[in-house]
């Protein structure tokens, strides 16, 4: 589902681990994703995020400077911590190019509905 980002110059890649803050809801955690999907796609960030329990590993690709960017914001959010920079990479293939932020297996493991994972999947991308 969604647009594909169309690429006009280098793609960088990371990958992150962190924790989710014991208080973060299921609810709360949604309205994240909602929101990560409008400001990647207006960024040009593609990924996903999974999570387990309260451990959350997540992939971002897009160009440089808003990848840098987001993930400055991401160690700045009182949502989680000990946010570790697992890898990095430089001029990369683009491998989500459909997701602005997928939510890998979140609708199975939260009881969401089928309609509700099309709902997102039909956000701006």
């Amino acid at each position: 589902a969604g647009i594909r980002v169309r690429d006009m110059g280098r793609i960088d890649a990371l990958t992150y681990a962190s924790h989710a803050d014991d208080a973060l809801t299921d609810t709360e955690l949604e309205l994240v994703l909602i929101r990560s999907r409008s400001l990647n796609a207006a960024r040009g960030l593609t990924g996903v995020l999974i999570k387990t329990d309260h451990r959350i590993l997540q992939y971002l690709e897009g160009a440089p400077a808003a990848l840098q960017r987001t993930f400055a914001a991401i160690e700045r959010s009182p949502l989680h911590h000990d946010v570790q920079l697992l890898a990095s990479a430089q001029d990369v293939q683009r491998q989500f190019d459909r997701w602005h932020m997928g939510f890998h297996e979140f609708q199975l493991r939260h009881e969401r509905s089928e309609a509700t994972q099309a709902w997102l999947d039909a956000l701006p991308a």
